[in-house]
């Protein structure tokens, strides 16, 4: 087992330069020369994570990689982590090294540095923050966190402000505070924040209150224009909030925005199809998920219009209006020459539709769809079966509204 200082030799270029694969490797490759079964598990499991880490979801190797991932871990685990043993009440390991921690927000204020003596832990997740918040904000190892996950603390507006005063967040590179029932006031805040200037996640999700008003500070805020994730589903943010955050100047560099379940509409959706913001998002991973929201054919019309739609892979819908025309809108466009997944879940989509897309060079292309909870009569239902691309691809169809889910795939 490597000592504390050769383990710090390898920890301080692997932290200096955390995206890169590089200095990881290198790790395990001296791991490799021990003659200690638990640091040559280690060589291996980083380099088992490194793979997942490169290759999608599909990837035919993915299964192995992530049985070979487990085995070690259950074998491993303790022994990887019995120096920080009764400090925290769970852990995670991403790209081979202990990452993050979950942690009562008391035994980190007592003793917290602990956690960072010597290991590669950038995100902690608090436990019980509420009541230790104003005391978990002045705690020096707080400025030793990165990835700070304050997610279902219940901390409301006066939680973010206490947050906010604190000295330690300069290093902070994402904030979870989703599940607090946090509003526009307490967006505000982080909007007019000096400490947040290091910020390039930020996760408001399921506030249920965060509206336009929230929304439209952040889009104008100079202090957070290094923001490249942003999650704000399930709030109130409407065709408004979606707008300024289409057309905000100062958030440049957003490229992965999640805005489902959020009232967004036509006039949100043709806003978001006009931005630069959509070309961004697209390139990043080819997925634009807008379920749960008031989208009709109206917008799909404007989405199908964009060239950039060249590069979507995944698009969900679930859960919208886009009824027999929306489809009809999505299957005679040209620019979704790359989409493989679709989820149309939950449109009152009727049979029209189910036949124009069995028909369309859509359906040739896709791996998956989804037209569960629909209208779509079982004799449609089979037409889109039969249609589908290979044997492997996925086909949701069952609950249609009004018929009884007789056929299974």
């Amino acid at each position: 087992m490597p000592t504390a200082a050769e383990e710090h030799s390898f920890l301080k270029p692997i932290l200096a330069a955390f995206a890169q694969d590089g200095p990881r490797l290198i790790y395990a490759d001296y791991l490799d020369e021990s003659s200690q079964p638990d640091d040559i598990a280690r060589a291996e499991f980083i380099r088992v994570q490194l793979a997942l880490a490169r290759i999608d979801d599909d990837h035919v190797q993915r299964r192995s990689l992530v049985r070979r991932q487990n085995e070690l871990l259950l074998r491993w685990q303790p022994e990887w982590t019995k120096e920080l043993h009764g400090l925290f009440a769970g852990c995670e390991f991403r790209r081979g090294l202990l990452d993050t921690v979950s942690v009562e927000a008391k035994y980190f204020c007592e003793a917290g540095e602990r956690l960072f003596q010597n290991t590669a832990v950038r995100r902690v997740k608090f436990l019980d923050a509420s009541k230790q918040i104003d005391r978990l904000a002045q705690c020096p190892a707080l400025a030793y966190v990165r990835e700070l996950d304050l997610c279902g603390n219940d901390l409301g507006n006066g939680g973010v402000n206490l947050l906010l005063r604190s000295p330690n967040l300069a290093q902070l590179e994402s904030l979870d505070l989703s599940f607090n029932g946090i509003g526009d006031g307490g967006v505000q805040m982080l909007a007019n924040s000096r400490s947040l200037t290091r910020l390039k996640a930020l996760s408001l999700n399921d506030n249920r209150t965060v509206s336009c008003t929230g929304i439209s500070a952040l889009a104008q805020s100079e202090q957070v224009r290094q923001l490249r994730t942003l999650d704000v589903s399930g709030n109130d943010v409407g065709d408004e909030g979606l707008r300024w955050l289409a057309e905000s100047v100062t958030l440049n560099k957003l490229h992965r925005l999640r805005i489902h379940a959020n009232r967004v509409g036509d006039a949100g959706v043709q806003a978001l199809a006009e931005s630069e913001l959509l070309g961004r998002m697209l390139k990043r991973d080819g997925k634009l998920d807008l379920r749960e929201n008031s989208v009709g054919v109206a917008g799909i019309k404007a989405l199908v219009a964009a060239p950039i739609m060249t590069l979507a892979r995944t698009l969900d819908f679930g859960g919208n209006q886009l009824r027999d025309d929306g489809v009809l809108a999505l299957v005679e466009s040209d620019s979704l020459t790359q989409i493989r997944k679709l989820v149309l879940r939950q449109n009152r989509i009727g049979d029209a539709g189910a036949k124009g897309l069995a028909y369309s060079e859509l359906m040739a292309q896709l791996t998956h769809l989804d037209v569960s909870s629909n209208r779509i009569t079982p004799r449609a239902i089979e037409l889109l079966w039969g249609k589908r691309r290979d044997f492997q691809t996925t086909l949701e169809s069952l609950g249609q509204f009004g018929f009884s889910s007789t056929y299974a795939e």
